[in-house]
């Protein structure tokens, strides 16, 4: 069963990426059955069922004695988003900038700083084909030059955080000629000065706010930019949670999550779980999914389960320490984990500042209460830094900002559920990064927001290079990078 979840997992992915991104053309036949059998060295159930998926989503449609047939045009789906342009929505749009900043700028420094002489190749490109006398491409090009660098991370979370936003279907107004070569000349400036590690910030550009519509009309008090219908820039929150949102592996998900619980004593031995209904609405996934997942628990020995009497745990901390678990079942979600926590790291420094603003001392105050709560009277695990982020995400004003963060946030709990990966006693780095979080909430008493942000991103930072530490010595970092290449991203 544990191999056979895998590669239905990895097969699914395989075809459904190469199907949206448009390398399998509309109307183009897959190969059949049984060569995907042979190809993926799996059986012919676990084509069926990948299949079945596939065209439960409207990307294939199968028939008897015939080869699988792609029904999805990445390119007219596109095309089809943007027929149909209204008014932007002069909120969500504003918000959605100033989200953009926060992000952005963070991200694409990092990639900067991650090309070397021969990874200039591809931005450099892109420069040489930017003609001012051609606007439309001028402004197109202009959008994947920076979008490479976002791209650069290798971090799928952050590529689909960014791409959620919106910022990229828009287009510009072709402004005049002399906008656009000054604006080409300080790209130019701009290369040559990172190239040479120089300071981004010495080279200045013009504000080209009003080409792309977000100039107030004295008249209509409202925005210039039309946007596709179902663009976050009109439609705000909701279709950026609905974009930012990947499909998520619900049954290792859901015995994943029940391994953590037991393993930081939330259920002790003896115990007894939820029932297959009440995991059913908690997880949101269907009984057949809770049963396969105790299933597993029970081929551990972790718990036992008995029709008519329940779920119930069967096995102290102890001897679960000594269980071995392929890391390849637990790849996909210990990725997440680390896309988020590598999101954190490189971002939380602006957002926690940007946050900080909003605090009062009464609440800052109560910050510092409830971090020496979590750790000297309700300890389970190394809960500080979760304390930190929960207080910064409901602090965000930017509505796009809160959901990409509250993403994060739910990816930060993956952690408990990973075996072995977070210890439910307090040790040496556990201690240091509580201290790390006291002293951040301490600062923000004192009303200054600057140090706050810095200290609490040394904090994430820190966790993020123990957490990485950690996953290597549990041999779970090889089977973790190898869930998808990051190089194709940019490449």
């Amino acid at each position: 069963m544990k191999n056979g979840e895998i590669k239905y997992e990895k097969f699914y992915h395989i075809l459904k990426k190469k199907i949206v991104c448009g390398l399998l053309a509309d109307g183009s036949r897959l190969p059949s059955r049984a060569e995907m059998c042979r190809e993926f060295c799996t059986s012919e159930k676990t084509v069926r069922r990948v299949l079945e998926m596939l065209a439960a989503e409207g990307l294939v449609e199968t028939r008897q004695r015939k080869r699988p047939m792609v029904t999805f045009d990445a390119a007219a789906s596109h095309k089809r988003g943007l027929l149909s342009l209204q008014k932007a929505d002069e909120t969500a749009a504003a918000d959605i900038f100033k989200t953009g900043i926060l992000i952005c700028y963070p991200v694409i420094s990092y990639g900067i700083s991650l090309c070397s002489d021969e990874g200039w190749a591809i931005p450099e490109s892109l420069l040489e084909k930017m003609d001012p006398e051609q606007p439309k491409e001028f402004w197109r090009l202009s959008n994947q030059f920076w979008r490479f660098f976002v791209s650069r991370s290798e971090n799928e979370l952050i590529l689909r955080a960014v791409d959620s936003l919106g910022l990229s279907e828009l287009d510009p107004l072709p402004g005049t000629l002399q906008i656009r070569e000054d604006y080409y000349e300080g790209l130019k400036k701009l290369t040559q000065v990172m190239k040479c590690g120089g300071d981004l910030n010495s080279v200045h550009f013009a504000d080209l706010s009003s080409l792309y519509g977000f100039v107030t009309d004295e008249k209509q008090r409202g925005l210039f930019c039309r946007v596709a219908s179902d663009s976050p820039l009109r439609l705000g929150r909701k279709e950026l949670q609905r974009r930012i949102s990947s499909a998520e592996e619900q049954y290792s998900r859901v015995y994943l999550d029940l391994l953590g619980l037991i393993a930081i004593g939330r259920y002790k031995p003896g115990d007894r779980l939820p029932s297959h209904e009440e995991l059913r609405r908690a997880y949101g996934v269907s009984v057949d999914t809770t049963m396969k997942a105790v299933q597993l628990l029970k081929a551990w020995g972790i718990v036992t389960a008995t029709r008519g009497k329940g779920i119930f745990v069967a096995m102290d901390l102890e001897a679960m320490s000594k269980i071995y678990i392929e890391p390849e079942l637990i790849a996909r979600h210990i990725r997440r984990y680390l896309d988020s926590l590598q999101m954190l790291s490189l971002t939380i420094e602006g957002v926690a500042a940007h946050a900080a603003a909003q605090v009062t001392a009464e609440e800052a105050c109560s910050l510092c209460d409830s971090l020496e709560d979590v750790w000297n009277h309700a300890y389970l695990y190394q809960l500080s830094p979760v304390i930190l982020l929960e207080f910064l995400v409901a602090h965000i004003q930017y509505d796009a900002l809160q959901t990409i963060y509250e993403v994060i946030l739910k990816n930060y709990h993956i952690g408990r559920s990973i075996p072995k990966l977070i210890s439910h006693k307090k040790n040496r780095n556990n201690y240091e990064i509580h201290k790390q979080c006291l002293e951040a909430a301490r600062i923000l008493t004192k009303g200054d927001s600057v140090c706050f942000a810095r200290k609490a991103s040394e904090m994430f930072q820190h966790t993020n290079q123990l957490i990485i530490t950690e996953c290597k010595r549990l041999e779970y970092w090889e089977a973790a990078v190898q869930v998808y290449d990051g190089s194709v991203l940019w490449k």
